[in-house]
Formats: structure tokens, sequence, C-alpha cells
């Protein structure tokens, strides 16, 4: 079921990567493809309306050094049109009726341009037009007044052509270009919606894997201190007629697995919190040395009970800024873990130092340490090297889960280490300011 509900949510983000990029890739086509249009014909455009000024203008003033009338220098620009290109920058002069007056000019372009007809609606409109199927022109019509100086165009229409077969061409090889381009960055968007859908499934198949993990362990570790009071309770109402002295031993097992049950329930709430990236937390200027004697102080008389002892190394006098409650609970997870897998006689040590920017916290014990394979994985939930020994020692795995996220808190490092001769060393590294106001109190947000 779960994997059928994983790859329904693959195929949704597919679907929605895919839609995206190719919506991209459209809008970004057609933008590029409308702006090089309005681009091509703008210089077109441009010298329509250059000849439209020259015509309205009227012919230059005449002057000795002049060619005779006709033969002016705009006549000569079209001459070498003419001879770039039979149809570039060309006008027809129509009268009222719509008859073609300049004939003799035109040449050979005449029979071209015979059919062109006269469509007064048109006047200072620019317009594109295809003349015998073949040639594509860009148009402008101007009416000349009648008492323009140039008389062979006064009171005439004017339709200036401007040849833009070049620049059609141009725009058929574009949009030639412009959809292969389209064609293989749609192939591409299809290979990134795939890869995209993946890397985005992959934390959450991680995430979704660890939940269902960790919901499991949580109901065996939960199952097994409540079917073990239970079983002591009904024991206990098959004999209503017996003294408490008759059955201490199992009113001590049911009282050791309820406050199993206790410890494993605040647990499971501290990772909880932990999951939800939300908690109080406040970070304050404090002396090392003073905090840690504090701190391990009460332990030393529990270790002593046990046939062990704990040794405060002398510390250096530095001031860092923590969370105190924190620091506290995370010395509590280490220094009972290191306890609980220390044989008698052994000693554990604890000890700090400043290390410029950061300053190191470490708890080595001399029991039966750790393997390397295992110590990457001891700071996963519910993992326990030897779950059998973990049971008897009243182990839960999750006490070094929440040391290791009190520890990325403070946005340091714990890793553990092996201890010469025998034994673990679990080495705390916290920089001496993390990132947080200092002596404020504010919620922390993933």
């Amino acid at each position: 079921m779960s994997n059928k509900v994983n790859r329904a949510q693959q195929w949704r983000l597919f679907w929605s990567s895919f839609i995206g990029f190719t919506i991209i890739f459209v809008l970004l086509g057609v933008i590029v493809f409308v702006l090089f249009r309005r681009t091509i014909l703008t210089s077109v455009d441009q010298t329509l309306r250059v000849e439209r000024s020259a015509r309205l203008a009227g012919p230059p003033r005449q002057t000795t050094a002049q060619r005779p009338f006709g033969q002016n220098n705009h006549q000569s620009l079209q001459q070498q049109h003419k001879a770039i290109h039979p149809f570039m920058t060309t006008t027809l002069i129509f009268n009222r009726n719509g008859k073609i007056l300049n004939q003799g000019q035109l040449g050979s372009r005449y029979e071209t341009l015979k059919n062109i007809t006269l469509d007064t609606s048109q006047k200072g409109q620019l317009h594109t037009i295809t003349v015998n199927g073949k040639y594509n022109f860009r148009t402008l019509l101007v009416k000349v007044p009648a008492t323009n100086a140039d008389r062979t165009v006064a009171g005439r229409y004017l339709l200036i052509l401007e040849n833009i077969d070049p620049q059609k061409a141009a725009m058929r090889t574009f949009t030639k270009v412009m959809l292969i381009t389209m064609g293989v960055f749609w192939l591409l968007s299809i290979l990134m919606s795939v890869w995209m859908s993946r890397l985005t499934m992959r934390p959450i198949l991680r995430s979704w894997g660890r939940q269902t993990e960790f919901v499991g362990n949580a109901a065996h570790e939960l199952r097994t201190p409540l079917t073990i009071i239970q079983n002591k309770l009904e024991l206990l109402l098959t004999k209503p007629n017996d003294k408490i002295i008759d059955q201490a031993e199992n009113i001590a097992i049911a009282s050791s697995e309820s406050q199993r049950l206790q410890k494993l329930t605040q647990d499971l709430l501290a990772l909880a919190r932990s999951d939800s990236n939300t908690l109080q937390t406040n970070f304050e200027k404090t002396q090392v040395a003073s905090f840690l004697d504090h701190t391990v102080e009460p332990y030393t008389e529990i270790a002593a009970s046990q046939g062990k002892k704990l040794v405060l190394a002398p510390v250096p006098e530095f001031v860092v800024t923590l969370d105190q409650n924190l620091i506290h609970q995370l010395m509590n997870i280490l220094i009972d873990n290191a306890m609980k897998y220390s044989p008698q006689g052994s000693t554990i040590t604890v000890s700090a130092k400043p290390l410029g920017r950061k300053w190191q916290l470490v708890v080595a014990d001399q029991g039966i340490g750790i393997k390397s394979a295992d110590r990457q994985r001891i700071f996963d939930r519910f993992y326990r090297v030897d779950s059998s020994r973990s049971r008897k020692t009243g182990g839960n795995g999750l006490g070094l889960s929440i040391a290791n996220w009190i520890v990325s808190l403070h946005h340091g490092t714990i890793v553990a280490k092996e201890n010469q001769p025998h034994g673990t060393q679990f080495v705390t590294t916290l920089p001496v300011t993390p990132n947080s106001s200092l002596g404020s109190r504010r919620e922390k947000k993933g």
C-alpha cells in the first residue's frame, strides 16, 4: 500500500514539474519569437518613415551643380538599391482614381507591382503585403499635400514599399531553429522532471521509513513494560489475602517497569518536540568549570555505590554561551550511558577544554566499548548494539538520539571514539557562542 502511495506521489511530482517546465519553455519561446519578429521589422519601418519624410519635404533647392530634374540624390539612391536587389525601397505614385503614374520610373518592376491597388483607408499605416504570391513588402501609404513643392507628387498618393524577403527568410530559419530547440528542451524537461521527482521523493521516503520504524519500535518498547506491569497486577489480584511483604518482589518489578515506562514516555516526548522543530531555548553565558562541577557531583555518589569511580578532570576557566538545561540533560545521558556499560572498579572521566572559537566536552569510560561498525548508528533512534544487554541495564535506545538532537540545537557535533586501552569516549564539540540571541528566550524553528 505504501509503495502505491509513494509511486502516486512521485507521478504527481513528475507531472507538476513537467507541466511547469513546459509552460516556462513555451512562454520563453513565444516571447523570444515576438521580440525577434518585432525587432527584425523595426529597421524596415524606420526606412519607410524616413522615405515618407523625404517625400513630404519636397525636392532640394536647385543649384548649378545639380543634375537635371528627376536625377536627384534620391533617384541615385534608388538606383543603388536596384543594383543590389530588384525590390528594396520602391515608391508607387497613385492619382485619386488609383492609377499608377510613375510607370516609367519603375521599369521592369512595373509588371510585378501593377496589380497593387490603392486603398486610401490605410493612409499613414504600416502593412505587410504579398505580391504575386512571391514578393513580400512592408508598405506605408502617404497623401502628399497639394501645396508640396514637388509638383510630380503634389496632391498624389504615395505607396512606399520596402522588400522584406530577407527578413521573411530569416524568420523562417529562426522559427525552424526555435521549434527544434523547443523540442530538445521539451525532452530535457522530461528528464529533469523525472530527476527532480526522484530527488524530491528521496527525503520523503527516508522520512516515511524512519517514521514507520519509529512507530514500530515505540510500540514495541511500550508494549514490553506494559505487559510486565499487567501480568504482575493480575498476579496480585489472584492473591488478595497476601501481605505486601509476600508480594514485594512482584511489586518491585511492576514499580521498576513503571519507572522505565515513564522515562520512555519522556524520551518520546522529547523526540516529538525535536521533530516538530519547536522548543523554547534559553542561551546564557556560563562558567564551564562551575557548571560541570555542579552537574557531575550528584553522579559521583551513584558511581561509588556501584563500585565505580566518576572523575571530573580539572577544567580551565572559560565562558561559553549555552542552554544550561539542555546541556545538563546531555551530561545526564552521557554519564548515565557510561555508568551502565562500565564494569565495577572502572573509572569514568569527564573533561572539558577550550578550542579557539569552540570548546570540547568529553565523557570517557573503560567499559565494553563500541565496534567501529556500530559507532555511526548509535545515534539512531532505538538502535542498540546489544539489545539483550540494553534491556538488562534499562536502556531503550533513545538517549543518544536525544543527545545528538541537543548538540544539533547548539550547532555542534558529537562522535563516539575508541578509548585506550579499552572503552568508549563521547567527544562533543560546541561553538563558544552559538547563532542565538545571548540571554534571550526564543523559539527554535527549522
